[in-house]
């Protein structure tokens, strides 16, 4: 190992250290690949991301432009790629794969000038898609094979209040991003992302009732109730939480902060999380473990995330990765699937050399490993 790699190694450790100090201890080696947004729509097309260049947006350190609806090509060779891997009970490497249920109805909406909000499940979007179409039959495959494993993350992965407040000022270029079936907003990445963000906090009872809607359509959409729970961009007001834990959520999701919201786009107050700290009748989980290539492309993403699993387990916690889908999907650049693959496939090879007694489980599997 290089100078530049054992530095890598030695923050990545120092910075998990401090995430998995404190919380609940477990027996043996847990390894979670927990990953967000699946089923949310992004960019839509490399014609579209085109389109944002020629109207002069500036997208090269987006992840808009790379991220999209993954093709039934991108499912197919991530499941080669997790199904490879066999922990010590000869259960294949799986995703949590953290889903959005359903998409914007673009065309209602502007039918209604703005006015009213309407959405789709997920799999009507599929069907919009050029090699989209066979989809949701691929995810169940998957799930029957033990490597994708949904858990809800949302009905949809926007701020609904305020994307319509902006649609109907017609801010900036809204509106043409809008025709292009995005809800970009061609400033920043998350502008419209925080689903469960409020301006004012009589919002959060019109978020009970948009998660509830969700929980259904997942439960309809899959056969099963989802145990888990992750908020769009880790942000959240506790006032949610004994709600969701009457619909059946057991754990939460997220980082060690929880971005609590204030009332202020992007003001949140911070609150910590440990490992299996019990709060509302839920139980929090934390990601200690990073892996997001696509996000930085110049990162040793494959020795950092080693190292933070490492940390995790000296410290007695389940190696909880946090990858979200951008890193595998190919639809509008394939190298950015390719690298996504290539590095999770070399660092689950890594993980089965160094730790051949690891445990590869979702996350609603979680309660059955704690005391």
């Amino acid at each position: 190992m290089n100078l530049k790699n054992s530095l890598v190694t030695i923050k990545s450790q120092l910075a998990a250290a401090k995430i998995n100090a404190k919380g609940l201890k477990i027996t043996g080696k847990l390894l979670i690949i927990e990953s967000d947004d699946w089923g949310a729509i992004r960019t839509p097309s490399k014609e579209v991301l085109d389109a944002f260049k020629r109207d002069g947006i500036d997208v090269s350190k987006s992840i808009y432009k790379n991220d999209s609806l993954a093709s039934s090509d991108d499912l197919a060779l991530l499941f080669d790629i997790l199904n490879n891997h066999k922990d010590i009970e000869g259960n294949s490497a799986n995703i949590t794969a953290n889903a959005i249920m359903a998409n914007p109805d673009f065309e209602k909406i502007k039918e209604s000038d703005y006015q009213e909000y309407f959405y789709e499940p997920f799999t009507e979007t599929l069907k919009k898609y050029p090699k989209h179409q066979n989809n949701l039959a691929l995810w169940k495959q998957g799930m029957n094979a033990g490597v994708f494993q949904p858990q809800f993350h949302g009905r949809e992965h926007v701020n609904i209040n305020r994307w319509l407040k902006a649609l109907q000022k017609n801010e900036g270029k809204i509106r043409e991003l809008f025709d292009y079936n995005t809800t970009f907003s061609g400033v920043g990445d998350y502008s419209f992302m925080e689903s469960y963000d409020w301006d004012n906090q009589n919002e959060i009872e019109s978020h009970k009732s948009i998660i509830s809607d969700g929980l259904q359509i997942f439960k309809n959409t899959f056969g099963f109730s989802s145990k888990t729970f992750i908020a769009p961009c880790y942000n959240w007001d506790s006032k949610l939480e004994p709600f969701l834990a009457e619909q059946g959520i057991q754990w939460m999701q997220g980082l060690r902060s929880q971005l609590q919201p204030t009332g202020t786009f992007d003001s949140y107050q911070t609150k910590k999380h440990s490992f299996g700290q019990q709060n509302n009748g839920l139980q929090y989980n934390i990601r200690n473990c990073f892996f997001e290539p696509s996000m930085l492309p110049s990162k040793n993403w494959v020795d950092s995330c080693l190292a933070q699993i490492q940390s995790a387990f000296l410290f007695s916690k389940p190696a909880v990765i946090c990858s979200h889908r951008i890193n595998f999907v190919g639809f509008i650049n394939e190298k950015n699937r390719d690298r996504g693959l290539n590095d999770l496939d070399q660092l689950l090879k890594q993980v089965l050399k160094k730790w051949p007694d690891v445990k590869f489980i979702s996350t609603d599997q979680l309660s059955k490993y704690i005391k």
